[in-house]
C-alpha cells in the first residue's frame, strides 16, 4: 500500500492492474554495468526495484494511462530511459532500457490482441486458479508464460504480480499449494547459505568462482530453491509470501553478496531489525543459530548463479 511505489487504492482497478503487469514485468537486474541503480527523488532516496517502482508510480499519478496497452505496445527504448533515469547525485540509467522495451511492447501487443487490453480480461480467464486443474481448465501461471516478460518456467515475475493482485485484493484463487516465493537473486544466495537446499560440487564451484552457468541450470535451481521455502513456509507456519517479505529484505539488507553480516556485523538499524524482527537483530545475525554459513567460510562463498536473463 505504500503511496511511494504503488497506486492508491483510490485509482480505477483496471488502471492498477495494468500498472502492476507492465512493471512487474521489467522488475529484473536494475543496476548497469559498473554503477548502482540509486538516487534522489522528489527529496528522497531510492535504489534498486524501490527506485523502478517510485519512478513507475510517479508516471501514473500524472497521467495513469501512460501504462495503457497501447502505448506500451509502441513505446520505445528512448522513452524507458526518460522515464527511469535519475539525475541525482549523478545521472544514472535502469540497465538495458532496449531488452525493456521490448518486452513491454510484446506485453501491450499480446494484451491487445488477445485480451482486448484488458488484465481483467486476462484473469477472468485464469478461472480463478494459479495453476490449470485436472481438465487443463484455467491457471494464470500458463497464461502469464505467453508474455516474453512473464515466460520464465520458476516463475519469478508471475509470482511476484500474485503476490501484489493478492495483497491488493485484485484477484482470488482457489489453490493456494500452487503458490511458491518469488526466487530471485536474494532468495537464491540465502538458501544456497544457510542449507535450505545444497547442490552438487560440482555447481557449488561453479558459483564460487562466479562461473556462467546455463539458463537450464539456474531454472532448474530456482525451482527447487521455490519448493524448498514452501516446506520451510509449511514448518513455520507462515505463506511464502511472509517468507518472501523477511528474506528478500534480508537478502538485500543484511546476507549481502560481499560482506554478509556475519562477517560485517550490522552498522546500523536497517528495516530488517526495525521492522521485520520482534526482538531487533541484537547485532547479530538473526539466523546465526541455524545457519550452516554463519561459522563456515566456504559455505558463505556460496552465491547465486551468474547468468543473462530478464527472468529476475
Amino acid at each position: 500500500m505504500n503511496p511511494q511505489l504503488f497506486p492508491p487504492q483510490t485509482a480505477e482497478t483496471e488502471d492498477t492492474l495494468r500498472f502492476f503487469f507492465f512493471v512487474t514485468g521489467i522488475d529484473h537486474r536494475t543496476s548497469p554495468p559498473g554503477q548502482s541503480f540509486e538516487g534522489v527523488v522528489d527529496d528522497e532516496y531510492f535504489r534498486g526495484a524501490d527506485l523502478l517502482w517510485h519512478l513507475s508510480v510517479r508516471r501514473f499519478n500524472q497521467n495513469p494511462n501512460f501504462f495503457h496497452p497501447t502505448r506500451m505496445a509502441k513505446i520505445t527504448a528512448q522513452e524507458v530511459r526518460e522515464w527511469l533515469t535519475v539525475t541525482q547525485p549523478k545521472p544514472v540509467t535502469i540497465r538495458n532500457p532496449a531488452e525493456r522495451a521490448a518486452l513491454l511492447r510484446d506485453s501491450g501487443t499480446l494484451l491487445m490482441n488477445k485480451y482486448q487490453g484488458s488484465v481483467l480480461n486476462l484473469l477472468q480467464k485464469a478461472h480463478n486458479r494459479v495453476s490449470p486443474n485436472s481438465r487443463r481448465k484455467g491457471g494464470l501461471l500458463t497464461l502469464l508464460s505467453e508474455f516474453q516478460a512473464y515466460e520464465d518456467p520458476a516463475n519469478k515475475k508471475s509470482f511476484l504480480l500474485l503476490k501484489f493482485l493478492l495483497r491488493r485484493r485484485l484477484w482470488a484463487h482457489d489453490d493456494v499449494d500452487s503458490l511458491r516465493i518469488p526466487v530471485d537473486n536474494h532468495l537464491t544466495r540465502i538458501a544456497l547459505r544457510t542449507g535450505i537446499v545444497t547442490v552438487s560440487q560440482k555447481l557449488a564451484n561453479l558459483l564460487r568462482s562466479h562461473t556462467t552457468i546455463s539458463l537450464k541450470t539456474d531454472i532448474s535451481l530456482r525451482t527447487t530453491i521455490g519448493d524448498a521455502y514452501q516446506q520451510v513456509g509449511i514448518a513455520s507456519e507462515r505463506s511464502v509470501f511472509e517468507l518472501d517479505d523477511f528474506f528478500w529484505h534480508f537478502g538485500r539488507e543484511c546476507c549481502v553478496f560481499d560482506a554478509p553480516v556475519c562477517v560485517a556485523r550490522c552498522q546500523a538499524h536497517c528495516f530488517v531489525s526495525k521492522n521485520l524482527l520482534t526482538l531487533g537483530c541484537q547485532n547479530d545475525c538473526p539466523l546465526s543459530s541455524v545457519c550452516l554459513a554463519y561459522d563456515d567460510s566456504d559455505q558463505r562463498s556460496l552465491v547465486e548463479p551468474k547468468t543473462k536473463t530478464w527472468y529476475y
